[in-house]
């Protein structure tokens, strides 16, 4: 039997292939495959998975079929065959089936995707390398760092820093509110932010590479107003959900846990001097952005904890389409999500809703304070007028950009 014949009778995916593990996608379960030899990631259904597990070469097509009948309750007929490996071939995920021709345009396809996705009017990012090599070399020697001998006292004195930050709050604000403090204490605190950044974003990489993904590029990212590093780790929708939120957490993690040192300075050190201030700084705005970060209302580690928990692809996308189909056709339009979504997308709907408004409600309370001392109160109603057309306008472009994009799509689909 030749290696052609082969393929189509004993189907085996191309070696490297992986499937992840279903996540709810609105009403359907979908699930991720990778092929690192392109860089693509695909969306597919519950029943393709089920076929792709077990096409390892030992099976017929007529041992699938019997297998897909005995799970499904259903035989699948020539047109349903046709349709799957043509969205193989098309793919080119089948092993002796492949057309170097089609992975190339597959793989140049992918990097031009990705370099899409790096520029934005709001966000862009820069890749300055790919950090798998490094994370190998370092894994074996920070192996014991992910053991639960290390992890439970790890929390439990990052938990001792938040409850110190939380009880000297005062004390703390008032260090970074003086106006005398040293120009080398301001520097030097910018500095160390951007190391334990930097940590916060290896903390994440050398997760996932733990966890058996790779981190594909680390650079420096902009996201208006903020410059800072960042590791990209798309291999995590192929973790099971608590190793998703594991990865996720383990930037904020690693971020509380360089404030330690700082907190010690401050229990037993002197109480004065350039580095008992800067202890106080660290330790204020440390804490203060590790909370930020957990705030499930922004696309930031909490959110993505929180999603990766519930085992939901995209909560918050997926949550303006519940409320989507929900106003413009009625209860009976969500009646096939799940109950506990139901539950989960209406909740995070409305807290969303109350987080926005209460946020905006600050923002411009103490921007329309800040204008009417500059200028005077008609005039700071007329600037914010003006800022809220501008932001309108400027998020209506953005939903049509993403709009536009979610039509053109992949050009091997998801």
């Amino acid at each position: 039997m030749t290696t052609v014949d082969a393929t189509w009778t004993r189907p085996r995916l191309r070696a490297g292939v992986v499937l992840g593990p279903g996540q709810w996608r609105g009403e359907k379960l979908v699930h991720h495959v990778k092929d690192p030899e392109t860089g693509w990631f695909y969306r597919i259904g519950p029943r393709e998975h089920f076929l792709l597990s077990r096409m390892d070469g030992s099976r017929t097509l007529d041992d699938l079929a019997g297998e897909y009948a005995a799970a499904f309750r259903r035989r699948l007929g020539p047109e349903n065959w046709q349709q799957l490996f043509g969205m193989l071939h098309q793919r080119q995920l089948l092993d002796g089936a492949t057309d170097p021709a089609a992975l190339a345009r597959l793989t140049s396809a992918a990097a031009e995707g990705a370099a899409r996705s790096r520029r934005g009017p709001l966000s862009a990012r820069l890749p300055l390398a790919d950090p798998d090599r490094l994370f190998d070399r370092l894994l074996p020697r920070l192996a014991p760092l992910f053991s639960w001998w290390f992890v439970v006292p790890a929390l439990l004195a990052v938990v001792a820093v938040a409850g110190y930050v939380a009880t000297h709050l005062p004390e703390l604000a008032g260090v970074v509110g003086r106006g005398d403090r040293p120009l080398a204490a301001i520097l030097a605190s910018v500095v160390i932010t951007w190391l334990i950044v930097l940590l916060h974003e290896c903390a994440h990489g050398l997760t996932c590479r733990h966890f058996g993904g790779r981190g594909t590029e680390i650079g420096v990212m902009w996201r208006f107003p903020l410059l800072a590093p960042y590791c990209k780790v798309d291999d995590i929708v192929l973790f099971s959900p608590r190793r998703r939120v594991a990865t996720a957490f383990a930037g904020v993690f690693v971020s509380m846990l360089a404030l330690v040192p700082f907190a010690a300075v401050r229990i037993w050190g002197t109480p004065r001097g350039a580095l008992y201030d800067l202890a106080g700084t660290m330790l204020l705005f440390g804490t203060a952005t590790a909370a930020l970060n957990l705030v499930p209302f922004l696309r930031l580690d909490g959110y993505y904890m929180l999603s990766h928990a519930l085992n939901l692809a995209d909560l918050r996308t997926d949550t303006y389409r519940f409320y989507g189909r929900l106003l413009r056709r009625g209860p009976g339009a969500v009646r096939g999500y799940r109950p506990r979504d139901r539950a989960v997308y209406a909740l995070y709907g409305l807290t969303s809703l109350v987080f926005a408004i209460t946020v905006l409600t600050l923002l411009v309370r103490y921007w329309y304070g800040t204008l009417a001392h500059w200028l005077s109160p008609g005039w700071a109603i007329t600037v914010l007028v003006a800022e809220a057309l501008v932001l309108a306008a400027l998020a209506g472009h953005l939903a049509r950009r993403r709009t536009n994009g979610d039509r053109a799509g992949p050009p091997a689909g998801e």
